[in-house]
């Protein structure tokens, strides 16, 4: 093999976008991938006549990043849309599923009307709303956590019943050490500008919600998030192996993995923060530890599959979310019948069940058969379900959710001057700016444009 112009450490969605973006400016990239399939935590299973996500099941439409790399792809007519003239989501109050007051965005409520007639919210909270639309503009000097900052609008009840379940289904983690400033840096614009975010919302957001009436909030692959990743990996060079050892020498990046070595001039970490540090300890041992710094949290995701008439609830939302206080074992599920229809046959109900954080952590070895009746327990509790399934799948995802904890913009801002001493060193993925589908491919396309620069000058 002839070398290369990048070595790319890890073929997940990152991975595999810095190399295609790469190869569109003409630079040849080789992806080092210790598993023996590509894709990273994107990877879609068709079984029993049903497409099922093992991890990401569709990604944000508002970002434009993966829906342009379809395009170019040619996987325009691939996409769909989530189903959203059903789209509702409950939580879950006093073991009942209790719908979140159409409106809200996040934890903020939009519309008045919804939110005060909600049964989801004390009379407290709800004078709460009311006396929020009186705050002042306000600067924080400091970062601070979610859970301080949604408190300090709308108090403590609105940060358990919403916040922590909505964030728990995003990064695993818990809204007291999530960042404000990295996790909900738009609604920090707002304060620092309204004061009130409910103010705020209504009038830089409604309009929005107006323009785009009609579009769907998420969106997918008709068949399966993997569509995406397979397409990308028609174009990658990939060799397998775990990358062991990285080494600057004579202005080239050497890699070790699997026995072998591969140099080149520049290379990408599109690995997780961890894994990155592991390799980057002899190199920058500052910069290792500022990359270790980064917490992770797990995730278990277990879809059962019923007979559809066996099912009592008529599924008629996106799925729901379950506050700490009301938790025992999943701290969220999807109706994927309902979500996207077309991917489950009409005699069958597939409901995806997340398991994350401590519990994820806790349950890491239990066998299948116990998580699939833990997660039936509660599917039973929360819906009714008396039937046993007929059909399940298991997927664990151990430290593979990455925390923004208070302080995480310094840290990477500490990151990005380390790597000034490392030039052809470049960190791309989740760790960093945005954990979703479409902040990696945009932080891919922008590493790749890094390089070209980079090579220019």
């Amino acid at each position: 093999m002839s070398e290369p112009n990048v070595a790319i450490v890890g073929a997940g969605l990152s991975g595999l976008a810095a190399s295609y973006f790469l190869a569109q400016r003409g630079l040849r990239s080789v992806l080092i991938e210790k598993s023996n399939r590509l894709g990273g935590l994107i990877r879609t299973e068709h079984l029993e006549g049903c497409i099922l996500e093992a991890g990401a099941e569709s990604y944000l439409a508002a970002k434009p990043a993966v829906t342009e790399l379809a395009s170019e792809l040619g996987l325009a007519g691939e996409i769909a849309g989530s189903n959203d003239a059903a789209r509702r989501v409950f939580i879950v109050r006093d073991s009942k599923l209790v719908p979140l007051p159409r409106g809200m965005i996040m934890m903020v409520p939009g519309d008045w009307s919804p939110a005060l007639r909600s049964p989801l919210f004390s009379l407290r909270a709800k004078l709460r709303f009311v006396t929020e639309t009186r705050f002042r503009p306000r600067h924080r000097d400091t970062d601070v956590s979610v859970g301080e900052f949604i408190s300090d609008h709308f108090g403590r009840e609105l940060v358990d019943s919403v916040t922590d379940p909505l964030l728990v289904g995003v990064y695993g983690g818990h809204s007291a050490s999530l960042s404000a400033a990295s996790v909900l840096p738009r609604f920090l614009g707002y304060e620092r500008a309204y004061g009130s975010l409910i103010r705020a919302v209504r009038a830089k957001e409604a309009r929005t919600r107006r323009q785009v009436a009609g579009e769907p909030l998420f969106r997918s692959f008709r068949r399966g998030m993997q569509t995406l990743t397979d397409a990308l990996s028609q174009h990658a060079t990939v060799v397998h192996g775990a990358a062991t050892r990285i080494e600057r020498s004579g202005g080239k990046w050497r890699v070790s993995y699997g026995g072998k070595a591969l140099e080149a001039d520049h290379l990408v970490l599109a690995c997780p923060a961890h894994a990155a540090s592991a390799l980057l300890g002899n190199v920058s041992p500052a910069l290792a530890s500022e990359l270790a710094a980064i917490p992770y949290s797990s995730a278990i995701l277990v879809t059962l599959l019923y007979e559809r008439s066996k099912v009592p609830h008529p599924l008629d939302g996106f799925g729901f979310l379950v506050p700490e206080a009301e938790r025992r074992t999943i701290s969220a599920a999807t109706w994927v019948n309902t979500k996207y229809p077309s991917r489950i046959p009409g005699q069958l109900a597939a409901l995806r069940a997340f398991i994350v954080s401590e519990k994820a952590v806790e349950l890491a070895g239990a066998p299948a058969q116990e998580l699939n009746r833990l997660v039936h327990s509660d599917f039973a509790r929360l819906m009714g379900i008396e039937a046993e399934p007929c059909f399940s799948t298991i997927h664990r995802w151990p430290d593979s959710m990455p925390q923004y904890v208070v302080g995480h913009g310094e840290r990477v801002n500490k990151i990005t001057a380390a790597l000034g001493d490392l030039p052809g060193l470049y960190l791309t993925g989740n760790a960093y700016d945005g954990v979703g589908m479409p902040d990696c491919v945009r932080l891919a396309k922008e590493t790749a444009k890094d390089i070209c620069t980079s090579k220019a000058s």
